[in-house]
């Protein structure tokens, strides 16, 4: 190299030195002013600038991102509405799947038995929305309320599409079910915060504050202290150890440690203070306990052993264990604290009361759904009502559509077609869960089989104990859309296989003949 070219190279560098100070300190300095002096427009541009900042490992990681964030609770707190991080994600994905789709670089995987259900769901759910009263958002400006229950209807269906958008590679499939699942488990950090008082109030900007059992009980001389976020938090902590070690290998008695994580998933449950917490982490234990084949096996009479020998010190000591608990425990025939078990079935005869007042009106939206728009004023003018004592307690909830029935909340927003749509996408749903399970690739069964049995007892529990459309449409299409990338596709029965079990069935009766 010559003088010449080493000066030039020499000169080179320092323009392009200074060219990024003359970027960097600008925009530090913006950034600096902005956080000192917070506001949401502050926030919104700082979000804006740091986005511009990793967008490069977002394009890279985008996939991954989306798995990672799916069943967490953190939100995009520099965007109005506290839109959750996945929606980010599920967007970013799906704009980059299309680009990819376009280019000839990548095409969606296959699953047609699912598609069909979930394009005509989407198509009642427009179709409904524009005739009762639009898709607007309040955040957004519009005029009405119920916006955002359409926009996380189709922000799912497109989440969907965004995790089917490639596959998984085998070797880093197990890390990927790992942290599906473990990152349900930050449903319980917004209660962890508020224990920890005012110094982590900040990270708030990131994590719903739903932690209203906690304030109530230390404003109040209410004895119930619920944690709510540890009920889902426990529910997705026993989807990881079964997933990982299955019923036979958490009972391992050489590894007493997973049967302790087992126990530390229940008590989370019960620390909620939601009795549907806990049946629905013992309905997954059930459905993977029969899956598994586990009633089979010497194991059953010492689970059912163990379970007596749990439930025995609950029937004698129930009213001295902390009042979340007592709640969780109040459908059982056992002594708890009489207010705690007045205010359980209070909740009950509130949700009876309100499908009893809401089942003459179904028949007025079985062909066209109510939708989810609201009047504001309707609204207001209902709130105040009920806090008066001139409306039923319920009345709220009900002009809302926040029905605590999965059925209902499907039916009555959408109608048979939209009840139909969903049935028909829950229905292929278990067929292709199984069909993966049953035939997909053996180092994956024990994920497949705990996916199969996570989106049954979601079925289950949302049909006979509580759902809500609105919301937990991500959780459905969630579980299928990571099954299928997981697996590269919708696994089916193999050809030969087939043709072996046709040319048997049909020679049998010719031999008997």
């Amino acid at each position: 190299m010559t003088f010449r070219q080493a000066k030039a190279d020499e000169m080179f560098r320092i323009h392009r030195l200074l060219l990024v100070y003359a970027v960097a300190i600008p925009l530090a300095l913006v950034l600096g002013y902005m956080v000192a002096t917070p506001d949401v427009a502050a926030v919104g541009m700082v979000g804006m600038i740091l986005l511009v900042l990793v967008l490069p490992l977002l394009i890279q990681w985008h996939h991954w991102l989306l798995i990672l964030s799916w069943n967490s609770v953190f939100v995009a707190g520099f965007l109005p509405g506290q839109v959750q991080l996945w929606v980010l994600f599920a967007g970013l994905t799906f704009c980059m799947a299309v680009v990819h789709r376009f280019m000839g670089h990548r095409d969606f995987l296959r699953a047609p038995e699912l598609t069909k259900p979930i394009l005509f769901l989407a198509l009642v759910v427009i179709l409904t929305g524009k005739i009762r009263g639009g898709l607007g958002m309040r955040v957004l400006g519009s005029g009405s309320f119920g916006g955002k229950n359409y926009f996380y209807v189709l922000i799912a269906i497109m989440g969907y599409f965004a995790l089917i958008s490639q596959p998984i590679p085998l070797l880093k499939a197990a890390r990927a079910a790992k942290w599906f699942f473990l990152a349900g488990t930050t449903n319980a950090v917004a209660n962890v915060l508020y224990a920890m008082g005012p110094v982590t109030y900040f990270l708030f900007w990131f994590i719903p504050a739903n932690v209203g059992g906690q304030v109530v009980s230390d404003w109040s001389d209410n004895l119930l202290q619920r944690l709510g976020g540890f009920g889902p938090a426990g529910s997705f902590l026993l989807c990881f150890l079964l997933a990982r070690w299955g019923i036979r290998g958490l009972f391992e008695w050489d590894k007493p440690w997973r049967f302790l994580l087992v126990m530390l998933a229940l008590a989370g449950s019960m620390l909620s203070g939601f009795r549907s917490n806990l049946l629905f982490i013992l309905l997954l234990f059930a459905v993977q306990f029969v899956v598994e084949g586990t009633w089979k096996t010497p194991l059953l009479p010492a689970l059912v052993l163990l379970g007596i020998l749990c439930l025995v010190p609950a029937l004698f000591f129930a009213n001295r264990l902390p009042g979340a608990v007592q709640r969780s425990l109040a459908f059982l025939p056992v002594d708890i604290n009489p207010d705690i078990r007045a205010d359980a079935e209070a909740s009950t005869d509130w949700r009876l009361g309100m499908w009893r007042e809401i089942w003459p009106e179904i028949p007025k939206y079985l062909f066209i759904g109510k939708g989810y728009a609201l009047d504001p004023e309707e609204l207001y003018l209902t709130v105040m009502g009920a806090q008066m004592g001139i409306l039923s307690a319920f009345e709220s909830s009900k002009l809302s559509g926040d029905y605590h029935n999965g059925p209902l909340s499907i039916l009555i927003p959408f109608g048979l077609f939209g009840t139909a749509a969903f049935v028909w996408l829950l229905v292929a749903g278990i067929k292709v869960m199984y069909g993966n399970y049953r035939y997909g690739d053996a180092r994956l069964r024990r994920v497949n089989m705990t996916l199969f049995c996570y989106f049954v007892t979601e079925c289950l529990f949302f049909i006979f104990v509580f759902g809500a459309f609105n919301s937990q449409l991500s959780v459905f299409l969630g579980i299928l859309g990571f099954s299928i990338s997981l697996n590269g596709g919708v696994c089916r029965r193999p050809v030969m296989a087939r043709k072996t079990f046709l040319s048997t069935s049909l020679a049998a009766p010719l031999a008997t003949a």
